[in-house]
């Protein structure tokens, strides 16, 4: 079974369970803080992914570190991933779990490319607009894109809204091989 697929299962079982408690915010600022010191911290990260580390002392070591800092629930979860031999999914896990809580709360994530940066004001007017559009909140990253020519280019689950000039221009190309094409 494909690693992401493997995580997908295990973010699904985790987030059910902080559902029904309740804890779903609490539950990904869990995932959140101990992938960062996984990732920040290369001595903890090396330990982790060492073979010759035991699951207990990796679990000794987890509760040790984060018991007083994160949920049962969710240290609950790293135990029995590390118990089963899948806390190298955790990241994944963390992905997924953001995923579907994204989902249950209606959030859309997207992000916004201009060619020059985006004032508060400018911002607020896009969000506002694809918020509008969608039905679902929206979580956005504003990215300056130097490629663009004027405008924005609002990037969404499957779509793309290209307002830029550079896509009206490679639109219009398009347009016109069309239709030199059609007319050979």
């Amino acid at each position: 079974m494909s690693e992401m697929r493997v995580a997908k299962r295990y973010a699904k079982a985790l987030f059910n369970t902080a559902q029904a408690q309740s804890i779903v915010p609490a539950v990904s600022e869990d995932l959140a803080l101990v992938t960062e010191a996984i990732r920040n911290n290369q001595g903890f990260r090396e330990f982790l992914t060492k073979p010759q580390t035991e699951s207990a002392d990796k679990v000794t070591i987890f509760e040790r570190s984060f018991g007083d800092k994160i949920n049962v629930t969710t240290l609950t979860f790293i135990k029995l991933l590390i118990k089963k031999g899948r806390d190298e999914e955790l990241t994944g896990v963390k992905l997924a779990y953001d995923e579907l809580r994204r989902q249950s709360e209606r959030v859309v994530k997207a992000t916004v490319e201009s060619s020059a940066e985006l004032d508060q004001k400018q911002r607020n007017a896009i969000v506002a607009k694809i918020e509008k559009e969608t039905g679902n909140k929206l979580e956005s990253e504003f990215v300056v894109n130097p490629d663009l020519i004027m405008g924005v280019k609002v990037t969404y689950g499957d779509y793309v809204l290209d307002g830029s000039v550079r896509g009206q221009l490679n639109r219009m190309r398009e347009a016109l091989v069309y239709d030199l094409l059609k007319q050979a």
